[in-house]
């Protein structure tokens, strides 16, 4: 048997920090820096920034890029989302960077000239670059999705021992059948049964003149305007338009004409 099987499992190996690698890195970082710098300085001059301020581009541009290396690599984001947001936002921040430097040795090698579309794209960058940064910091603060079913964790926490089944639920009696409800009595009426009388309507002979009056406005006082107007049957609405449009006809006598009419008779009769 090995030692290693006797004192228990090896230990893993510590990596050992290599100083020249370290050094490489840091030359490189320096010179791209540099260069990269006095490059989109030059730019940010040339589309109308201040001399005193043109400084600010480089700096957004790279400080954008480190941030979002470091959230997308660093152990302490949780976050998928923010991770893959952090990853997509380093690259563009590497291909901004990229552009700006292109863009400047094209100008000052008069390849291309200076133009409203190049000076906008450049004044838009401090904003966007802000706006990103804020959306990367909300993602990052954003705790870790719950594993989905058939990954190691979650079938970790399948292993789990189930709690002990409960006891089956009591029976529920029955409920008792309703009472049917009492009808209420019905309520007497108050005013003996009478019905009340309904008012008197129009007479023959103001429905007569009413027909006249609207035939004389040059309106035909038909049967159909009678019913509707005035509430009448058919066969009385037949009866009055008649009247109405035959002007010789003698008009039908009201109830007291009548009246009189009889007592005239018998009174000769009598004599």
């Amino acid at each position: 048997m090995t030692t290693d099987t006797l004192n228990g499992p090896a230990e893993t190996e510590v990596p050992r920090h290599d100083w020249l690698l370290y050094s490489g890195m840091g030359a490189v970082g320096l010179a791209a820096a540099a260069s990269s710098y006095a490059a989109l300085q030059d730019l940010a001059m040339r589309t109308g920034w201040w001399p005193w301020l043109s400084w600010l581009l480089p700096l957004t541009t790279d400080a954008y890029a480190m941030t979002a290396v470091r959230v997308w690599l660093g152990h302490s984001t949780r976050s998928t989302r923010a991770r893959a947001w952090a990853k997509a936002n380093a690259i563009g921040a590497i291909v901004l960077s990229v552009a700006g430097n292109a863009v400047d040795h094209a100008i000052a090698s008069h390849v291309i000239a200076v133009s409203w579309p190049l000076i906008v794209a450049v004044s838009a960058i401090p904003p966007v670059v802000l706006g990103l940064l804020v959306h990367m910091a909300h993602l990052r603060a954003l705790p870790p999705a719950a594993p989905a079913s058939g990954t190691p964790a979650a079938e970790g926490r399948r292993q789990t021992p189930p709690p002990a089944m409960a006891a089956p639920p009591l029976p529920i009696p029955p409920a008792a059948p309703a009472k049917p409800k009492r009808r209420q009595p019905r309520r007497p009426v108050t005013d003996g049964g009478k019905r009340q009388a309904l008012s008197p309507g129009p007479t023959d002979e103001e429905l007569i003149e009413a027909a006249r009056e609207r035939s004389a406005a040059g309106q035909e006082p038909s049967a159909t305007w009678l019913i509707k107007t005035y509430g009448i049957g058919t066969r009385r609405a037949g009866r009055i338009r008649d009247a109405a449009l035959d002007s010789s006809a003698p008009e039908p006598k009201s109830a007291d004409e009548s009246t009189t009419e009889a007592e005239l008779v018998l009174t000769s009769g009598e004599s």
